[in-house]
C-alpha cells in the first residue's frame, strides 16, 4: 500500500494540520479523503505529488474535487 497525506489548511473550520494514511491505490485515497474532510477543504498528495483538492463550497457540503 502507498502512504498518502492530506492536507488542510487553517481555516474557519480549524488550525492546519496533516494526516497520513495508507491506501491500496488512488481511487482508494480520494475515498478516504472525502470521508477524513467531510467538513473542510484539503490537498491529497502522494509524496510530492498533487493528486487534487477536494473543496467544500457550502454548507450543503457539496464536494468539489479537481484532478
Amino acid at each position: 500500500m502507498k502512504v498518502y497525506t492530506l492536507r488542510f489548511f487553517e481555516d474557519e473550520h480549524g488550525l492546519a494540520r496533516r494526516l497520513e494514511f495508507k491506501a491500496p491505490d488512488i481511487a482508494g485515497a480520494v475515498a478516504i479523503a472525502q470521508r477524513e474532510a467531510a467538513k473542510r477543504s484539503a490537498e491529497l498528495w502522494e509524496g510530492a505529488l498533487k493528486l487534487c483538492t477536494i473543496g467544500r463550497s457550502r454548507p450543503e457540503m457539496a464536494i468539489l474535487a479537481a484532478f
